[in-house]
Order: C-alpha cells, then structure tokens, then sequence
C-alpha cells in the first residue's frame, strides 16, 4: 500500500499540530511533521519571518521525501493561507508515488478567537507561545477567512469540523480518511 501525505490546514489555534501528533501516532512509523519546530529550531528565525519559514519549509520537503520514499505516512499540520506550498506538496507526494489528502481545520471566527485567547494564556509547546507574538484572538476573523479563501482556490481539499474537543476532531477525521484513501 503506498504511503500517504496528509496535509492538516488551518489557522494558529485550530488544533492542526496536536491532531497531526495524535494521526501520526496511530500509524506504524508514521512522521508528524511539524514545519513550526523546525522552523525555532533555527537560530534567529524571528530575526527574518519569511527566510526562517522558507528555510524550514525547505528543510520539511527533503524530511518527507525521504519518509515517503521509506514507505511511511507523513503528516503535516501548518496554516496556509497561499496555495504555492500546497502545490509542492501535492507534486512531492506524485514523486514519491504517495497518496496527497488535503484537509483544512474550519472554526468560526468566535470561536477560533476564544482558541487563541486560551492558547495564550496557557500554550502547550513553545512553539504556541513564541507564535503568539505574531498573532492572537484579533486576527480570528481575517484568519478564518483566509483559510476559506484557499478552500475556493483547493476545492478538492476535505472540510473539517474543528469545533468541540481535539478527540472529537479526530475522531472525524479519522471517519473521514476511511473514505478518503
């Protein structure tokens, strides 16, 4: 069975990274692909936002070739509000003859702000509080919003539900890939 791509979308404090952990956990050897960590782990990533990003998005792709190349899952959970990085994906899972599933995390403006006040109150991984600086409960609407400006543009890519608890979210999604692959 060829290995699959999963890409998890959606804004900062949708729940992609912890759904990412907890799908890549169910799965042998599965890699959950967090672009965020590699992206701190840079030295002086905040100094220039974009090269650090482009950097650990570089970085992300070579990791997951050699993953899919492997014969294993790769999941990814990032926020993308341009499809560019989309499409590199989509075209790396072709290479590695994988299976690409898109699916974008989708919560309501209220909602998502209520996530992002809580989250920074109380972020759970560092990379939560050192990204909090750069966005919080204000930006929910606009954040909401580009995330269904992309779902126009990817009308392939699976809606989902982020709303109640991170085991609810999971549990459909994991609904959800049953009919996906």
């Amino acid at each position: 069975m060829a290995p699959t791509l999963l890409l998890l979308n959606g804004a900062p404090g949708s729940g992609k990274s912890t759904l990412a952990a907890r799908l890549a956990a169910q799965r042998p050897l599965a890699l959950a692909l967090d672009i965020d960590v590699i992206k701190h782990a840079l030295g002086d990533w905040d100094r220039d936002l974009q090269a650090s990003g482009l950097q650990a998005r570089r970085l992300a792709i070579a990791m997951a070739r050699r993953h899919l190349v492997d014969g294993h899952d790769v999941v990814i959970g990032q926020y993308l509000a341009r499809t560019a990085f989309l499409e590199e994906l989509e075209a790396l899972a072709g290479e590695c003859g994988a299976r690409f599933v898109e699916a974008a995390l989708v919560l309501d403006p209220s909602a998502l702000a209520r996530r992002l006040t809580a989250r920074r109150r109380a972020p759970e991984r560092p990379e939560q509080a050192a990204n909090d600086r750069f966005v919080g409960p204000e930006d929910a609407v606009a954040l909401a919003a580009s995330i269904e400006e992309v779902l126009t543009r990817r009308p392939r890519a699976h809606r989902i539900d982020a709303d109640g608890t991170v085991d609810d979210c999971l549990l459909r999604i994991n609904t959800a890939l049953t009919t996906w692959c």
